[in-house]
């Protein structure tokens, strides 16, 4: 219980910092903050808060209020799923990454999926990577849409660090979201595959950037559905950053990247994504 303590009051820190600074919607922190205290789908142990904007503007929230969902103006729809991944880095002279693919199939009126890479270091000559890739099949029938998409990198007392924060989310309207089309198939299997190959392989950073980009560039059909942000930290000190838990708290070693909700590879890949009930 004392841990949970500190680390609601650490993140609580840090988000207070970034408000104040007006970098992250005030959403997109709380829902952070939350799934961060509570551990819902995160890869790994870690917090974040961000010194330079993202390469595309979050997404825009309703604003006015349903009739039909009781949804009120500026608070997110709860249909969909959360895809939520945090790294956390102090291991000096170490790349440091994590992962994680998710299909969420909305059959309902409410679609409001969570996508968000968070990225940590204070370290000394070292990396940190957070990718999120998440794919949301919605309803033509949804009235309200509201996806979340964030990505956030932050520095604490770092030398020569890199640090990366990386969400890519496709929102996808079709008629029947039960039913997965061919190229969110390939799609997911080829970014998970990719995921896996530089969590085994010990690439660099710069390699482990340009295998996801060349993922992503492979699918130029689905652009047109795609919010792609990404964030990164090259300063000593992001504002209104705090330290936060040592590294042994978090199992971003494993040998390979925490994967939801995508296929794995097989002698006959099928993804079966898990619906999403919206109330």
């Amino acid at each position: 219980m004392e841990k949970i303590r500190t680390l609601l009051g650490t993140r609580g820190a840090l988000l207070t910092a970034l408000l104040r600074r007006g970098r992250v919607p005030y959403l997109a922190a709380g829902v952070v903050l939350l799934l961060g205290v509570s551990g819902v789908a995160v890869a790994a142990e870690s917090g974040t808060f961000s010194s330079s904007p993202a390469s595309t503007p979050p997404p825009s929230v309703a604003a006015a209020p349903s009739t039909d969902t009781g949804q009120l103006a500026g608070f997110p729809a709860a249909g969909g799923g959360n895809n939520i991944v945090q790294v956390i880095n102090h291991a000096d002279g170490h790349f440091r990454m994590d992962g994680k693919v998710k299909v969420n199939q909305i059959p309902g009126p409410n679609a409001g999926p969570k996508n968000v890479a968070f990225a940590y270091s204070s370290c000394t000559d070292c990396q940190t990577m957070a990718v999120a890739l998440e794919i949301n099949l919605i309803s033509t029938n949804a009235r309200n849409i509201q996806p979340l998409n964030e990505a956030v990198a932050v520095n604490y007392r770092c030398t020569r660090c890199v640090t990366y924060a990386r969400a890519i989310q496709y929102d996808i309207q079709v008629d029947d979201p039960n039913q997965v089309r061919s190229d969110v198939r390939d799609l997911t299997r080829q970014m998970d595959a990719a995921l896996k190959h530089i969590k085994s392989s010990h690439e660099t950073f710069v390699q482990a950037l340009d295998e996801v980009n060349t993922v992503v560039a492979e699918f130029n059909g689905l652009g047109t559905y795609l919010k792609d942000q990404h964030d990164m930290a090259t300063d000593p000190m992001t504002p209104g950053a705090s330290p936060l838990p040592p590294a042994s708290d978090s199992p971003s070693d494993s040998p390979t990247p925490t994967v939801s909700g995508a296929p794995v590879e097989s002698s006959s890949p099928s993804p079966e994504p898990t619906p999403s009930t919206s109330p």
